[in-house]
C-alpha cells in the first residue's frame, strides 16, 4: 500500500501545543509539561500519518530520542 502524503497543515495540527498538552495530561503529567530532560516521541511519525495520541507517543529522555532518530536515518525511515 503506498504511503499517504501528509500536508504541512496536517503536521502542524498534530504537533500543536494544545494537542501535546492533552496527551501529556493523559500520560500523567498534570500540568501538561515535561521535565527538562524529557521529550515526546511519536512511535509512528507524523510525516507517515501518525497521530498525537497517548497510544502513539512515548516520553523518552532527550538522549534516547536523538538515538532513535539517528537509527531511523541510518535505515532510511526518516
Amino acid at each position: 500500500m503506498p504511503k499517504k502524503k501528509v500536508t504541512a497543515a496536517q503536521k502542524k495540527k498534530e504537533r500543536s501545543p494544545s494537542k501535546v498538552k492533552k496527551v501529556l495530561k493523559k500520560k500523567g503529567y498534570s500540568k501538561g509539561k515535561l521535565p527538562k530532560d524529557k521529550e515526546l516521541h511519536h512511535v509512528k511519525t507524523v510525516s507517515e500519518g501518525g497521530k498525537t495520541t497517548p497510544k502513539n507517543t512515548k516520553v523518552v529522555s532527550k538522549t534516547k530520542h536523538k538515538k532513535i532518530h539517528k537509527n531511523r536515518r541510518k535505515i532510511g525511515k526518516v
